[in-house]
């Protein structure tokens, strides 16, 4: 059932993904790290980069929401990542950073982990919310 719900998460996420371009490590441990960092410290946003919300989503006790990081150079404006802002009633909220498929080896690693570990909560309940927000984005 799980590689089931992974098939699922990926065909979703890539057929709504405006393709851009590789997520960077940088951009990768931004979303998943440096994000809540800059929330609750109250710094400025990342020189060059812009987040823009999408949807959110929540059943009572889950929390999502779906945001993009958006790259700003040279007067253009790029998706470089998509993140997922996951929290469960009690739980601290997990950042979960979407690359590009294009991306590194390591970069696209590293997400398959973070979707196979959950430090706080069920990994299939976490999952099911990821993908019906992102089902919700699909274009029909």
């Amino acid at each position: 059932m799980k590689k089931f719900q992974f098939a699922i998460l990926f065909v979703v996420v890539f057929s709504t993904m405006k393709l851009s371009g590789q997520t960077t490590m940088e951009e990768y441990n931004y979303v998943t790290k440096g994000y809540q960092i800059q929330l609750e410290s109250g710094l400025d946003m990342k020189k060059g980069y812009e987040i823009e919300n999408i949807d959110t989503l929540s059943d009572g006790d889950r929390f999502a929401e779906l945001k993009s990081l958006i790259r700003t150079k040279d007067n253009t404006r790029k998706i470089a990542a998509y993140m997922i802002v996951y929290s469960r009633k009690g739980s601290p909220k997990e950042y979960i950073c979407i690359p590009n498929f294009k991306s590194s080896e390591e970069v696209l690693k590293k997400y398959y982990a973070q979707l196979n570990s959950s430090t706080f909560g069920s990994i299939a309940n976490r999952l099911q919310m990821i993908t019906y927000l992102l089902s919700k984005q699909l274009k029909w």
